[in-house]
């Protein structure tokens, strides 16, 4: 329930008597909304953040697994015995 829905139930008299608590609490409401929506921005740029990064560590991942066999690869060319064709 916002600050305008509650106040829109009171008396004339209600509204003068609590005018004061009225329009601090609409200025918080207000401070409230704009917090919400930079978290709902910042909740955006997080969720493509966390994508891009784990798009990333999946690319590097391949490219260790890639250097991995390469290196067994050069290993056993290089350890064979000697003598051996």
């Amino acid at each position: 329930m916002t600050v305008s829905e509650l106040i829109a139930t009171w008396t004339e008299e209600e509204r003068e008597q609590f005018a004061d608590l009225v329009a601090e609490c609409l200025q918080r409401e207000q401070k409230i909304n704009l917090i919400r929506a930079t978290m709902r921005s910042n909740e955006k740029e997080l969720s493509k953040s966390t994508d891009h990064l784990i798009s990333r560590l999946t690319q590097l991942s391949q490219g260790v697994q890639a250097c991995n066999v390469y290196l067994q690869d050069l290993y056993l060319r290089v350890a064979k015995p000697k003598g051996s064709a």
